[in-house]
């Protein structure tokens, strides 16, 4: 049994990594975004009273805080 390979024309495979560059840069700009938020939300602590050492969740639709509790080894 041999395997039949085939290469893309010049042309193609010039898009082809055009649009895979293209994914990198928006995947790297998302990171980036994402970092400001967590950065942001992170100054905010002090002014709610916050905890930095405990996790929270916040409500996009109310604007609600809220602790996230870590269950521990066997809990459900």
């Amino acid at each position: 049994m041999f395997n039949r390979n085939k290469k893309l024309d010049k042309a193609d495979l010039d898009e082809l990594r055009e649009k895979a560059k293209l994914i990198k840069q928006h995947i790297a700009i998302a990171q980036a975004l994402d970092m400001q938020k967590n950065t942001w939300l992170v100054s905010l602590f002090s002014k709610y009273g916050l905890d930095g050492n405990k996790e929270w969740s916040f409500d996009l639709k109310t604007g609600e805080i809220t602790e996230v509790n870590q269950k521990k080894g066997g809990e459900k």
